[in-house]
This record gives structure tokens, sequence and C-alpha cells, in this order.
């Protein structure tokens, strides 16, 4: 399966976009099985995610990576940007666009919902 078709059918299974559903608190969140739901904080609200060590601990929904978010410490799974992809609209599903996770020497180009 392509990376983005995985992306979208992990967003579909999860209701569409909400992959980064807006949170407050870790208990706002789901996660994959035996994985801790993080609440990042971005802009004026919090977003879904759920912690990682490694690739191999966002394996459980297709083209996803880890890596760490700006200055949150430790590292997070996010959709991966599909830098092989034929067209300019299949880097990332419509509403999210790709970006930096700005996250240093461990830096990563994600699928982030559009501001």
């Amino acid at each position: 399966m392509r990376p983005v078709l995985g992306l979208l059918v992990f967003l579909a299974a999860c209701g569409g976009p909400d992959a980064y559903r807006p949170c407050e608190q870790p208990a706002d969140c789901e996660a994959p099985e035996d994985t801790e739901p993080v609440c990042l904080d971005k802009a004026d609200e919090g977003f879904c995610t759920w912690a990682c060590d490694a690739d191999p601990d966002c394996e459980g929904v297709e083209g996803f990576v880890c890596a760490p978010f700006e200055s949150a410490e430790g590292a997070f799974c996010f959709p991966a940007c599909v830098e092989e992809a034929e067209d300019e609209d299949e880097v990332c599903p419509r509403g999210f666009t790709c970006r930096s996770t700005g996250g240093g020497a461990g830096n990563r180009r994600i699928c982030f919902p559009d501001a």
C-alpha cells in the first residue's frame, strides 16, 4: 500500500482528518494499542498523537514516522509526506500540508493540518 493511501485509510478509520483530533489532555486522545496517547500543544489548542522511540513504534499505521516536534520533550508518531509522489496533490491528503517537525537533528517532513 502506498504511504499516502495508508494515511488516507488511517484518516478514514479515525473519522476523517481527526488524526490530529483537538485535545486539552491525553485522556481526550485515542492511540493504537500498547501506545501512550499524547496531547501536543500547537497554536491555541492541542492535538492528539502518541509517543514513540523509533519508527517501528509507529508501524501500527502505515506511512507514519517517529520524530521530535518543535520544543516538545520526546518523539511522536506523525504521518510522513510522500516524497516520491507523482503530483503535488499526492504528497499529503486534502486539508494537510507537508512541513518540518522542527525537531532539531531528528527533524522529519510530515503531513500536518493546514492552519
